[in-house]
């Protein structure tokens, strides 16, 4: 994809609609959204969140709850069945209560989800859900690391990745402001843990935040 001025992305947003149509207000009407995965879970619209997204025509790529969701959600409806997706801790009970009384928008959803990539590069970006960078050059090879790993947790398969000319941007690992390294930036800012959500202007690096709405998360 090529860089132009009016690309952004957007962390996770976890069924924060309120939140993230305010913040999508704040962007120039011509703006190119990409959506870092983990549109899913915790928050009260995941519905309303993936509709949005999907409805528009913007971008997105696949997060690990949002794996899970493809994973559990229709057996969790239809066959009332518990797993750890559902529990307090992954929030995907939120997600089930979400859809239980709108079957044909789940089909609709899950096949979206299920067809989302697991990262997406604008030229020397390298756009992904968990911190990517450690698996660039087997990136078509892996797909747990893009959808899990940490830049806090170092896993002995790490690439060396200090010498490479490219900077990835993730979401997955919460933080309280953005972090910034040589060549990353992680942008999952908690919005739904109380906190903001933030989108990344990919030719400035210009940041945009809005603090989460409390009918979001309550």
């Amino acid at each position: 994809m090529e860089l132009t001025e009016n690309i952004y992305c957007i962390g996770d947003t976890h069924g924060c609609i309120n939140t993230l149509l305010a913040l999508v207000n704040r962007l120039p009407k011509d703006a190119k959204l990409i959506f870092l995965g983990d549109m899913c879970d915790k928050g009260n619209f995941t519905k309303e969140v993936i509709s949005f997204i999907k409805d528009n025509g913007h971008i997105a790529i696949k997060g690990n709850h949002d794996y899970m969701m493809e994973k559990y959600l229709k057996d969790s409806i239809l066959k009332n069945k518990e797993s750890l997706w559902t529990s307090s801790s992954w929030g995907g009970y939120k997600t089930v209560n979400n859809y239980k009384n709108n079957l044909e928008l789940m089909e609709e959803h899950l096949k979206f989800i299920s067809e989302l990539p697991l990262y997406i590069e604008v030229e020397r970006y390298f756009l992904t859900h968990g911190f990517g960078l450690p698996y660039y050059n087997r990136r078509n090879e892996v797909t747990k690391q893009l959808l899990s790993n940490r830049l806090e947790r170092e896993y002995p398969d790490w690439e060396d990745f200090s010498k490479y000319n490219i900077i990835n941007i993730y979401g997955h690992c919460d933080y309280n402001k953005v972090m910034y390294g040589d060549n990353y930036i992680g942008i999952d800012t908690g919005c739904v843990y109380g906190r903001k959500l933030t989108a990344l202007n990919l030719f400035t690096n210009k940041i945009i935040q809005e603090d989460v709405f409390e009918e979001d998360i309550v």
